[in-house]
């Protein structure tokens, strides 16, 4: 089957600027395709974003487990507006704006998807659909949801690179640490090397500890009004267990600056912030039997795929809700190459109307 609305909605949906923080006028975009299908559309409190409630089709789908699709309306931020162009079965852009396929190529497979569950007489059970904002800015859309919306018992975030077929099931848990050093102007030791040091005993205790990394991406140094030298660090933390089991890492981080400081007589502070958290899901799982079953049956390859960087599917499960990741064919995010091949957003719409079908199937 052809899904040829996706390529139009997809093409509609990049035409709107919707940066994070500013994605009203892809929500009314949104809520006006819901209601013209006449979908029962929630808005979440905190502009975090809105769901899309789709009842089951009769009273013997009913029972079925609410089943989740997530994708988020913001997008990248860019100083240029996309100039999409059309060629050779991709869809692109002729000048040097990022084209939003993330994650508007899940947004518009939803959209497609909908459409054509309305016209369908296959049963399926309750499905809520949800959309966020703010992902682009450390999945806060997601975080800011409000819950008692949604009833999911589990759910597919569509927001992968990759071809359709990619599958996340497991992420790591990320947190930022901060650090700032500061010492007098007459002080023994500059805070460049206080730093130094304490960066030199954390990547000694570190350095043979499986799945655990920390990384500094921000190393600099200011003279203040006062005359004292100050010393900005900014690092991620990231391993491949629940945060449980990273705190005390984070704790032995923390200490061996603090410690660096009091010896050589530098005021040292910190902060930490959560990015997002680990989550594992079980192949043997419903939420993955159910797509498994579904790439099965339209020929689709599935491929266990690894991402570097959250999703709300990390949120999601958080707070929750079992949540994997699909890849929906967009290439490149988030830079100027950034492209999707039409083929990949029918496959996207196919899959999403193949994982309803199969959950419908199994009652």
């Amino acid at each position: 089957m052809t899904h040829s609305n996706v390529r139009d909605l997809f093409l509609e949906l990049v035409a709107i600027p919707s940066q994070s923080g500013q994605e009203q006028e892809v929500i009314l975009y949104v809520e006006r395709y819901f209601k013209e299908l006449a979908i029962d559309v929630k808005v979440s409190r905190q502009q975090a974003g809105i769901v899309a409630c789709i009842p089951a089709t009769d009273d013997s789908v009913t029972q079925l487990p609410v089943i989740a699709f997530s994708a988020h309306l913001d997008t990248v931020t860019s100083t240029e507006i996309p100039e999409v162009i059309v060629a050779n079965g991709y869809i692109d852009t002729a000048n040097e704006a990022p084209l939003g396929a993330d994650d508007k190529a899940g947004v518009a497979a939803l959209l497609s998807a909908a459409s054509e569950l309305v016209t369908s007489k296959d049963p399926h059970g309750p499905l809520e659909f949800i959309f966020t904002t703010k992902e682009e800015e450390g999945l806060t859309g997601a975080k800011l949801f409000d819950l008692d919306l949604v009833d999911a018992s589990f759910g597919y975030c569509l927001d992968a690179p990759g071809a359709v077929g990619g599958i996340i099931r497991t992420s790591k848990t990320h947190l930022q640490l901060d650090f700032w050093i500061e010492v007098g102007m007459s002080h023994e030791k500059s805070a460049i090397l206080v730093a130094r040091e304490a960066m030199k005993k954390i990547r000694k205790n570190f350095a043979a500890t499986l799945g655990i990394s920390w990384q500094v991406y921000h190393f600099g140094g200011e003279i203040l009004e006062n005359g004292n030298e100050k010393v900005t660090i900014l690092s991620e933390f990231a391993a491949d267990v629940p945060l449980s089991d990273c705190l005390p890492y984070v704790e032995q981080i923390k200490q061996i600056f603090i410690e660096t400081g009091v010896t050589y007589k530098a005021d040292v502070q910190d902060v930490t912030h959560m990015n997002y958290h680990h989550f594992d899901i079980p192949e043997t799982s419903q939420v993955c039997k159910i797509v498994a079953e579904a790439m099965q049956s339209l020929s689709i390859p599935r491929k266990t795929i690894q991402q570097e960087g959250g999703t709300d599917a990390n949120v999601f499960n958080d707070r929750g809700i079992p949540f994997i990741v699909l890849a929906t064919g967009f290439e490149n995010p988030h830079t100027t190459r950034e492209r999707i091949a039409v083929p990949e957003l029918e496959r996207l719409t196919e899959l999403v109307l193949e994982i309803i079908k199969r959950a419908a199937n199994r009652q």
